[in-house]
């Protein structure tokens, strides 16, 4: 197993709960078998498709996709760029990060999964949502999650 930074983020934007401003980093893990890309906090940018080409591609992008807002656009994603992120990581399928546990920012709880299903990007990348707690099997490339967000309050 190799596990490689692609690049470091200057800061997670964090200066109310820090004395110093704290590095964020991504992460590619490779296999001989796949490869796992972890985004951390990041805004969207041209860096995604640089990744991709660089490491030709992933089987699994782990992207932020809830606790955005405009304010907050280099450092948290949106559901719509998470997707466009995930299709230029040509990244086979995406797990959304930040999402469906609590809500920081001034969006529903249950908007990030939502625009996601609604998503043209997203409908080019497996978009794996899992309820929490619920295992993802990263050997089973069909794995199938239920719209579990919907209907509750």
């Amino acid at each position: 197993m190799q596990t490689t930074s692609p690049g470091l983020i200057s800061s997670t934007g964090r200066p109310h709960c820090c004395t110093r401003p704290t590095p964020a980093v991504r992460y590619a893990i490779e296999t001989s078998t796949r490869r796992i890309f972890f985004g951390g906090d990041s805004g969207y940018g041209p860096h995604f498709a640089e990744i991709g080409r660089r490491f030709e591609g992933f089987d699994l992008a782990v992207l932020d996709t809830g606790q955005y807002d405009r304010r907050w656009a280099f450092i948290h994603m949106n559901p719509d760029e998470a997707a466009r992120a995930a299709r230029d990581l040509q990244s086979r399928r995406m797990l959304p990060a930040h999402v469906g546990r609590f809500t920081l920012a001034n969006h529903p709880w249950d908007e990030p999964f939502r625009r996601l299903a609604a998503s043209s990007d997203a409908s080019q990348v497996a978009v794996l949502t899992p309820k929490i707690g619920e295992p993802l099997y990263l050997q089973e490339q069909n794995q199938g999650f239920s719209r579990w967000w919907e209907g509750i309050e």
